[in-house]
């Protein structure tokens, strides 16, 4: 039979990732878009122009690369990484 876990267990919070996350200011963001220009892989917009952000840890070194573009050229900055 198969153990389940018990109340206090389910609480525990989940080990952070060795790998950052980009992650995005909605409240800032202008979408202006040029995040979705430097990071294709990490970001698409909606129909209004507005940045969604994949909340995939950024695990291969293009990914990462891409992150920190768009980090650095984001106007607002809007968008950061999150260890």
């Amino acid at each position: 039979m198969a153990r389940t876990a018990t109340a206090r267990e389910a609480r525990q919070p989940v080990a952070p990732s060795d790998f950052p996350t980009l992650v995005l200011d909605p409240a800032v963001c202008d979408g202006v878009g040029i995040c979705a220009h430097l990071a294709p892989d990490l970001v698409r917009v909606d129909s209004w122009g507005y940045p969604i952000v994949s909340s995939d840890p950024l695990e291969r070194g293009s990914e990462r690369r891409q992150a920190e573009a768009a980090v650095r050229a984001c106007p607002r900055k809007a968008l950061h990484l999150r260890p």
